[in-house]
């Protein structure tokens, strides 16, 4: 009864509709698609990410096969030696500038450059990393003291003066071309004057000893090699003794040895890096003839030597003795005590026999 009455009540007003419209209503068409992203939004987001990863992908592959194609192709070209930024260079010289500096009793452009303003530039980083002598000079020094009462030395090329405190009782006087490396010395109490080793300013016939420490190979020719080993005879007196250190080409050969450095020539360039502070431009910018190295923070200089072989150190000496005194029998000139290998240098230690 209660539903015979319900369905014959008549039917009661229409609320308001507050329903939103429908997706076909608002999108038509794209119902379908828009149905998707309201039911699955998530879905959608990760099968774009796919796509992407797999363009990604794709063009890897094509990278890395474009890599594989260049590598086979460099394989095929020849190979050339990679340098450390510590090893030697050749120093070539035309025979014109060479027979020009053997002719010319100036120093040689190569030398003012790549020698007397390159220990100029770095005197305060070598007196730092030069500071103790080797031990076989030091027993040549301490040889005269102990056989001389206060004998008088001769330091040719004396640098920063590692050798000029050996003695107590003797006095060591030095000269070097370096500026710099003088001034060095003389802050450090020794007696030292600006000279160039070739034409010094000493006395002939006055020195019990005389040496001349890694300087001969930084000489560009023969006939300023024979001149400077002259002036070493020169300023010994009679029955004076006089040692001589060069570097040698054979480095590294020698049993014992503790050099480690290949030449490709006998006149090479050697890079000496000068250390330098971060944004230290004004220091970089004052050095002339050098590269700054952005890696190890350096200036690098190139130093120029000649480096001797065996027997060449003791050919040059007997040479200069002979020219020296032409008319003299050589024996009676010179006397070698020894000829050796010492620190990847050859060494000559001699004695004058007569007044110059």
């Amino acid at each position: 009864a209660l539903l015979i009455a319900a369905a014959a009540a008549p039917a009661a007003p229409a609320a308001h509709n507050t329903t939103h419209p429908s997706l076909a209503e608002l999108y038509g068409e794209d119902c379908a698609l828009v149905g998707v992203m309201a039911v699955d939004p998530w879905g959608r987001c990760l099968r774009q990410l796919a796509g992407l990863f797999r363009t990604l992908e794709l063009q890897t592959q094509k990278v890395v096969e474009q890599i594989q194609v260049a590598k086979s192709r460099r394989a095929l070209l020849p190979t050339r030696p990679k340098l450390s930024s510590n090893a030697a260079t050749v120093a070539t010289l035309t025979e014109t500038q060479k027979d020009q500096e053997n002719n010319s009793s100036s120093c040689p452009e190569i030398e003012k450059r790549h020698v007397h303003d390159l220990y100029d530039a770095i005197a305060p980083q070598w007196d730092r990393t030069r500071y103790k002598g080797w031990p076989r000079v030091d027993e040549f020094l301490l040889s005269l003291e102990s056989r001389l009462s206060s004998p008088i030395v001769a330091d040719l090329g004396c640098g920063n003066g590692k050798y000029m405190g050996v003695m107590k009782s003797g006095v060591i006087v030095g000269c070097d071309i370096s500026t710099k490396l003088v001034e060095i010395c003389k802050q450090k109490g020794f007696e030292a004057q600006t000279g160039d080793a070739l034409i010094s300013p000493y006395r002939s016939n006055i020195f019990d000893g005389a040496i001349s420490i890694a300087v001969l190979h930084h000489l560009s020719t023969k006939r300023r090699r024979i001149t400077a080993l002259q002036e070493v005879l020169r300023v010994l007196r009679p029955g004076g003794q006089g040692l001589v250190y060069a570097w040698a080409l054979e480095q590294g050969q020698i049993h014992g040895d503790v050099g480690a450095r290949k030449f490709p020539a006998q006149d090479v360039f050697v890079p000496f890096h000068y250390r330098v502070k971060p944004g230290d431009e004004k220091k970089k910018a004052s050095m002339k003839g050098a590269r700054f190295e952005e890696e190890k923070n350096s200036v690098v200089f190139q130093r120029y030597c000649h480096v001797y072989k065996q027997g060449e150190l003791k050919q040059l000496l007997l040479e200069a003795a002979e020219s020296m005194f032409p008319s003299k029998n050589l024996e009676s000139v010179i006397r070698v005590e020894d000829d050796y290998y010492d620190m990847s240098n050859w060494c000559i230690r001699f004695r004058k026999l007569v007044s110059s």
